[in-house]
């Protein structure tokens, strides 16, 4: 009775993994579906082909894996602010120069139009400067958030691709491509599921 009893219990667990198994490689094929028709969709230039694509990997991403990344974004973004400060600096220091060009030759309507420009910079400059200021600080801060943030808990997950295009001119490129899910692994902006804590405002600094 025992042994027909562990035969019946071997076949039913055999059953059962092959459900749960079968479900699992659906639930897969379903994600790699709609990673590969969001990924058509986004493709940048329209003259590609997709050849294929092919769900290779999806990773969690933890609290302390957002906030990191958070950081790294923000610090490329800083990296340019601050190339437009120096930019500013540059052009108040030009601007230094043919004032004081333009009052040897005595020309004091060019040392008005060039004191209201060297005034124009120098606003833009000190406003610049404050949103680095900014930045900086909201940077300092996720970092250190980070360190005590949780490790282990997913906050939504990463599916790494293999893709192939053809180009128009009938050559082929081959890369990977990262494409961000919630928690309940649907897909989502980079954008979105980033939701940076700090926007920057480029239009007032133009």
């Amino acid at each position: 009775m025992n042994k027909y009893l562990v035969i019946i219990i071997s076949i039913s667990l055999s059953f059962f993994m092959i459900a749960c198994k079968s479900k699992t490689e659906q639930q897969n094929e379903k994600l790699q579906n709609n990673l590969r028709t969001y990924f058509t969709v986004n493709l940048k230039d329209s003259t590609y082909t997709l050849d294929s694509f092919f769900l290779i990997k999806v990773d969690t991403i933890s609290q302390r894996m957002l906030l990191f990344e958070q950081s790294s974004v923000l610090t490329d973004k800083l990296e340019y602010l601050i190339d437009m400060y120096k930019s500013i600096t540059q052009k108040l220091s030009n601007s230094v120069d043919k004032i004081r060009l333009y009052r040897i030759i005595e020309s004091q309507d060019l040392v008005d139009i060039e004191k209201k420009d060297f005034d124009k910079q120098k606003d833009k400059g000190v406003s610049l400067k404050l949103e680095i200021d900014n930045v900086v600080a909201v940077i300092k801060g996720l970092d250190s958030t980070a360190n005590l943030a949780d490790t282990i808990k997913p906050v939504g997950f990463q599916a790494k691709c293999l893709y192939q295009v053809s180009l128009k001119d009938k050559s082929i490129k081959r890369d990977t491509t990262f494409i961000f899910l919630n928690t309940n692994k649907d897909i989502i902006k980079r954008d979105d599921f980033l939701n940076l804590p700090y926007k920057i405002d480029y239009d007032k600094f133009d």
